[in-house]
């Protein structure tokens, strides 16, 4: 792969396409994080009927934000017998502190990216443009 290639995960940066992009997430994703956020620990049918989607859905989008660390799933333990799931946000600020993090990861990434160009790939620039 030529040098003057640069993969970047984003073009327009909003909070939830920053949140996309560092957490691997899709919108709707950021949406249910920020809905559990709003309401604590919540049950999956409690946010489904908050943002009016199939338990499914939410079920995935859950699972996807598990899979990033900024959810967790607590069980709840019921006297009769059984359990059910609670999912809790990590607080916000942890959130944009990874968020800051994986930013200036980033950017450090492509500093040292554009420091290794020299006038030979610029030619290789050229070459294709033409």
């Amino acid at each position: 792969m030529s040098k003057l290639v640069l993969n970047m995960p984003c073009s327009t940066f909003t909070l939830e396409t920053i949140m996309c992009c560092v957490f691997g997430l899709k919108a709707f994703d950021v949406a249910v994080y920020f809905e559990i956020l709003k309401c604590k620990p919540a049950k999956i049918n409690e946010i489904a009927e908050s943002l009016n989607r199939e338990r499914s859905t939410i079920q995935r989008s859950a699972q996807s934000l598990m899979n990033a660390g900024i959810i967790i799933r607590k069980q709840i333990n019921i006297k009769e017998g059984g359990y059910y799931y609670k999912y809790e946000a990590v607080p916000f600020a942890d959130v944009k502190e990874r968020i800051k993090k994986t930013m200036s990861e980033w950017s450090r990434d492509v500093c040292k990216w554009v420091d290794e160009i020299d006038e030979k790939d610029a030619d290789e620039l050229i070459n294709n443009l033409i």
